[in-house]
């Protein structure tokens, strides 16, 4: 999803662009109430005041800026309208704001360099602002390092380059993913939870979806920005329920304990990493597929290791030089290896209804499981939440 260019057609590209770009009030009284603002660049500019209604944003006031870019719209021009989305066009640009008649917002920031959306925007007057402040300066700083990340994709001159280019791109994009999911779950009772859900996968996330759309009906159910989001909930398809290989170990279960000898004799436990987020990782050094997925929990457990992840590698080898030479190879240099050198027959794989490797399962410091069936990325993304 590209979050810096907006269509003005649609009110969905449009809330796109607030979701990003705007901050919000939710109404406190003050001595001059409505809107006041300084905006550089806007010099004797047009400000007019718009809501969102059926047919996308509807002009309700304009006013002038003077010589210094500064204006005010009156709270009249709310016109005892409950809390609702707002835009605010200065010129050619423009910002948004939640408001209603009651709020007093003082904003402050810049005319960008082309026309549209005003970004170096600074909004007071709310209990939301720090939070929203955040979320829009995380978003900003991860779009950045993904467009630098999606240039290096494209100049690499080797195919190695391009590779490597595209798995870092794509770390980056499922980081994103799991800001805006995390965001969404620290404010599933206000609007920076609802204006967030224009972000995620809503197929994916249903349930987490229909929990912000429930909580903010009484905030934000006249509003059309609600109503809109809400039938696009409603209407998403419920992930389709499919037999899974290796489903025996699910996420909420506790992680039953196993102990097996390392490459050099030594018994191991998975409790003994109790307090440290822990992947279970099952492998052999004759599978394929398992060592083309190493690298990337190598780049994982380097990434998070001083921050309290452990890797708990369980080998389904025979052949213990195999399995000694594959750990070497692959660069598997954390100390928890075990196997009992009996292939499918393993007690482990019987113990944890293994029936097809790769197989990796996180569980969390309590010994809960938390995801299974991790590949690429999707690693990083979990340890992103947890740690």
């Amino acid at each position: 999803m590209a979050y810096r260019s907006f269509s003005t057609s649609g009110w969905i590209s449009t809330l796109s662009a607030w979701c990003l770009l705007c901050l919000l009030s939710t109404g406190c009284s003050g001595p001059s109430g409505g809107v006041t603002g300084t905006i550089e660049g806007a010099e004797n500019a047009a400000v007019r005041l718009s809501v969102l209604g059926q047919r996308g944003f509807e002009d309700i006031d304009t006013v002038i800026a003077d010589a210094q870019g500064a204006f005010h719209i009156e709270a009249a021009a709310f016109q005892d309208l409950a809390l609702d989305i707002y835009k605010v066009n200065v010129d050619d640009s423009h910002f948004f704001i939640l408001a209603d008649s009651l709020s007093s917002l003082n904003v402050k920031g810049a005319m960008p360099d082309e026309p549209g959306l005003i970004t170096t925007l600074a909004v007071t007057g709310d209990e939301w602002t720090a939070g929203f402040t955040d979320f829009l300066s995380g978003m900003t700083a991860r779009q950045d390092s993904m467009a630098a990340a999606k240039v290096l994709v494209n100049s690499g001159t080797t195919t190695e380059e391009k590779i490597q280019a595209k798995r870092d791109y794509e770390a980056l994009q499922e980081r994103l993913t799991g800001f805006v999911r995390n965001t969404i779950r620290d404010h599933k009772n206000d609007p920076i939870g609802l204006m967030a859900l224009e972000h995620i996968n809503m197929t994916a996330e249903r349930a987490l979806a229909q929990q912000v759309i429930d909580s903010t009906r009484t905030l934000m159910g006249h509003s059309m920005a609600h109503r809109t989001l809400s039938q696009r909930v409603t209407k998403q398809r419920k992930p389709r329920q499919t037999n899974q290989r290796n489903a025996q170990i699910k996420p909420g279960m506790a992680m039953p304990d196993i102990t097996l000898q390392d490459p050099d004799g030594q018994s191991r436990s998975l409790s003994d990493l109790r307090g440290k987020v822990v992947l279970v990782d099952f492998w052999a050094s004759w599978c394929g597929p398992c060592r083309r997925e190493n690298p990337n929990v190598v780049r994982a457990w380097n990434e998070y290791n001083s921050r309290g992840f452990e890797v708990f590698s369980i080998s389904l080898d025979k052949d213990v030089s195999k399995w000694k030479r594959a750990i070497e190879q692959d660069g598997l240099i954390w100390p928890y290896h075990i196997s009992d050198l009996r292939g499918w027959n393993s007690v482990a794989s019987a113990q944890y209804g293994i029936s097809s490797i790769p197989h990796a399962i996180l569980i969390d410091k309590d010994g809960t499981v938390v995801a299974t069936h991790l590949r690429g990325n999707q690693l990083e993304t979990e340890l992103e939440k947890l740690l």
